[in-house]
């Protein structure tokens, strides 16, 4: 098993725990708050934008929306993307670490309760960690 600490960046930054392919825990950076202007259907200016890991990653966000929900594969690749940006931003991995930490293995139960927890993290929408360290609705 890697070891999760040894690999950190020196630029880690603590955010959603979640488990990944070799059974550890791992951390995702925490998204910021990113605001901008958009324009509503009746031509008005409204702030959008919430939870974020910056542009790049938020047009990784429109690629998943507008992909065709048929499309597995195009889905899986965005997400895969999303989540090796993340985790190579708080942690120095090989392609064989990602190629194993962010497996989805179709014969394993676990794996989909695995990915559920890993997409709530890209999406911003992780339970948020409280003072004591367990993790508030």
């Amino acid at each position: 098993m890697r070891d999760e600490r040894a690999l950190r960046r020196p630029e880690f930054l603590q955010g959603p725990k979640v488990t990944l392919g070799d059974g550890g825990d791992w951390y995702l950076p925490s998204p910021t708050v990113r605001l901008f202007p958009i324009r509503g259907e009746d031509g008005r200016i409204a702030v959008g934008g919430g939870p974020s890991f910056g542009a790049e990653y938020e047009a990784m966000m429109d690629e998943l929306a507008d992909c065709d929900p048929g499309d597995a594969t195009a889905r899986l690749t965005v997400q895969f993307r999303m989540a090796t940006l993340l985790l190579t931003r708080n942690y120095d991995l090989t392609d064989r670490d990602l190629r194993e930490l962010l497996v989805i293995d179709v014969d394993d139960p676990e794996c989909r309760e695995r990915w559920q927890e890993i997409n709530r993290a890209l999406t911003g929408r992780s339970p948020k960690v409280s003072a004591d360290g367990s993790a508030a609705p």
